[in-house]
């Protein structure tokens, strides 16, 4: 064998085994490739928000949901560092090579708003090895508005069992007194006769010329107690008491009716009774402050749940009162508050309306959100809003809009299907 033989033979082995680590490159790159692809998508399909910082702390990636969340469009987040973002201290045992493990704390977005997630990081290396964190955030503030949410169902069902039980001890005694109203005027009837007919006594005594020293006592008698006084505004104070007595009934139907805590499922409602409960039940919020003028237009029965329905026009009554309470300082001035129904199409479609100045432009993008509130503190804690959208959008279908007259008052308008949206029963 000729020694050029034996070296084209070698050249062909070490050709096959070059061919052989190619195609072992190749194949180890496309698997790193696919594993690289599969990471990438599952990145990019987390609904939890991940981003990952170089040594400095500058956002090197992040994937769409941190993008989304904190309002930042395409690959603009990138360069952002992470101090913009959060407080540093959170990240201070990382500088060890300590994790941070699902801490509730506030992330700034872009437009500078604070929002609450549960949040951890894991540095990549520790010391001056370091490279970067990692950090996932999950988005809290849909579950701190269903927390919001429960806490309140939870309070309005504690009063609402307090007002219920109050109104039955209420409505014993009020019960009483109006059976003894009755029996007074009935009696005053009775006794009223009696007295004609005693009159009629004295009318012929008189007549026959024998007054006597009798007459002459029965005569003093009814003119010390004025019985033709007495005559005429007794039955007026036997009629006043009936009426008051009517109107705390109506008060104690009114808070039966509003503190019931109703049946889960949606049913057909009047709303036009609604409202005339709910006013009666929060009169005392408005009575000293505006006059609230109804008009209640012929309306069909709604599918929907009559108690959170309620509790929203509560909210929208209470807040313009408020309005106009702020407005009016201590002027004396009464406001106006109206509220009116109509149908329209296959909506009904409920109108607040105030005369209290009107929300400030540069809060009216805010007014639903929660905890968010213009009042002085102790007067209102940012929930009744948010709470009122959440009941007519998410859980009726429906809509929540307002409506501003610069300097004169806001109009919150109420929209609620007839019929209960399908998967909203």
């Amino acid at each position: 064998m000729s020694e050029d033989s034996a070296l084209q033979r070698r050249l062909e082995r070490e050709k096959r085994k070059v061919r052989a680590l190619e195609q072992m490159i190749e194949d180890q790159t496309r698997s790193l490739y696919l594993a690289h692809e599969r990471l990438r998508r599952v990145v990019e399909t987390l609904d939890g928000a991940l981003f990952v910082t170089d040594a400095a702390g500058a956002i090197e990636s992040a994937n769409p949901a941190a993008e989304a969340l904190l309002g930042w469009d395409d690959d603009s987040l990138a360069g952002t560092s992470l101090s913009e973002l959060l407080d540093p201290s959170t990240l201070r045992d990382t500088t060890a090579g300590a994790s941070v493990r699902k801490a509730e704390i506030s992330l700034r977005g872009r437009d500078g708003t604070e929002i609450p997630v549960l949040f951890s990081a894991t540095p990549l290396g520790a010391g001056e090895d370091q490279e970067g964190i990692v950090c996932i955030a999950t988005d809290l503030r849909e579950r701190r508005q269903l927390e919001l949410e429960l806490r309140h169902a939870q309070k309005l069902e504690s009063i609402g069992q307090l007002a219920a039980g109050i109104a039955h001890e209420i409505n014993t005694p009020i019960q009483f007194v109006g059976d003894s109203t009755h029996f007074l005027g009935e009696a005053y009837e009775d006794l009223h006769g009696v007295l004609e007919h005693y009159r009629a006594l004295r009318q012929t005594v008189e007549t026959r010329g024998e007054p006597g020293p009798i007459l002459e006592k029965i005569s003093d008698a009814e003119e010390e107690a004025d019985t033709e006084f007495l005559a005429a505004e007794i039955p007026k104070a036997v009629r006043r008491t009936l009426d008051g007595i009517e109107r705390v009934a109506s008060i104690v139907r009114a808070m039966k009716e509003f503190a019931h805590p109703g049946d889960a499922e949606k049913a057909p409602a009047d709303l036009n009774q609604a409202i005339e409960t709910t006013l009666t039940v929060g009169r005392n919020e408005y009575k000293y402050i505006a006059d609230v003028e109804t008009d209640l237009g012929s309306i069909p029965l709604v599918i929907c749940n009559v108690g959170d329905i309620n509790q929203v026009i509560l909210n929208l009554v209470v807040n313009a009162a408020h309005a106009i309470e702020s407005r009016q300082g201590d002027s004396g001035e009464r406001g106006q508050i109206w509220v009116r129904t109509r149908h329209s199409g296959d909506d009904v479609e409920i109108d607040v309306r105030d005369t209290g100045g009107g929300i400030p432009a540069d809060v009216r993008e805010r007014v639903f959100d929660p905890f968010f509130t213009t009042k002085e503190v102790g007067k209102g804690t940012g929930q009744g809003l948010a709470i009122s959208r959440s009941v007519v959008v998410d859980r009726h279908g429906g809509d929540l809009r307002f409506e501003v007259e610069e300097g004169v008052g806001t109009t919150f308008v109420i929209r609620l299907p007839i019929e209960a949206p399908d998967g909203r029963d």
